[in-house]
């Protein structure tokens, strides 16, 4: 009864998307992707269609890589493209395929050229198969960290290129960049804490997959704090409805909501980016 009043108290954070389906302030969705994908059916998974349904929930940006760019070499510019198409609403990250060192060379050189729309990088290690440890992540490490960029990291617990030991051992030696720690080492709870407490005050655990764990936002935010935490969705793998109910549904306080769907991404990349 007491968790059904507050989603039912006017003016609340849950009473607002429960009533109107979306809050009366923006919502960053720092984890996304685009295009089609051969192990998947995309309900929506090209620009226009993604962008009508950011717009309906009320998210001002999405930060994605597209697929292209993480499956194959060329994809990093098309992403460009959708940005240039949809300005208000997309923003990228520059795919990072460590197998091909001569692309990111080449891509990174764009970078600038690429902004206001390119905002980060994003790593992938699980599915290169090159943990990111790996010397062949260093080109682009230094670049990140010469410029304090955010760093996207797939991560998952117990893998060999992106879980738990791995990335504490990359956010420890790198203290530039800013890391956010897509899917939170699911599964590697412990690993997700310490990357958190052990690094230079550069890490945050971004929440993909998460929501569908019962008691789990609850449980990170008892373990690093609501400013550690970061809302993403993999749309368009992941519904923008279910992850965000799943952050206003928490036993959490209005400022935790607050602070994990706008205000700690305006605090890392500011409130006009």
């Amino acid at each position: 009864m007491l968790k059904q009043s507050i989603w039912e108290k006017a003016g609340s954070i849950p009473a607002k998307f429960w009533n109107e389906g979306r809050a009366d302030f923006p919502v960053y969705d720092m984890h996304g992707h685009m295009g089609s994908h051969y192990g998947i059916y995309m309900a929506r998974g090209e620009a226009p269609e993604m962008v009508a349904h950011l717009k309906r929930i009320g998210v001002r940006h999405l930060c994605f890589s597209h697929h292209e760019a993480l499956f194959g070499t060329e994809g990093n510019a098309l992403a460009v493209e959708m940005c240039r198409r949809f300005p208000d609403t997309l923003r990228m990250y520059v795919g990072i395929n460590p197998n091909f060192p001569e692309k990111i060379k080449r891509d990174l050189a764009m970078f600038d050229k690429w902004q206001p729309y390119a905002v980060g990088l994003k790593f992938l290690a699980d599915y290169h198969k090159v943990p990111v440890t790996d010397p062949r992540y260093e080109y682009a490490l230094k670049f990140a960290s010469e410029r304090k960029l955010p760093v996207l990291n797939h991560t998952w617990g117990t893998s060999p290129y992106a879980g738990g030991k791995v990335m504490l051992d990359l956010v420890t030696k790198w203290s530039e960049p800013k890391f956010f720690l897509g899917h939170c080492i699911f599964g590697e709870w412990d690993y997700a804490e310490r990357c958190v407490k052990e690094s230079a005050g550069n890490v945050w655990l971004e929440l993909t997959a998460v929501p569908g764990e019962r008691g789990r936002i609850e449980d990170l935010v008892r373990r690093v704090g609501s400013k550690r935490i970061l809302y993403g969705t993999d749309l368009p793998w992941f519904d923008e409805y279910q992850a965000v109910g799943g952050v206003v549904s928490a036993d959490i306080s209005e400022d935790d909501m607050r602070n994990i769907l706008y205000r700690n991404a305006e605090s890392i990349l500011g409130k006009d980016w």
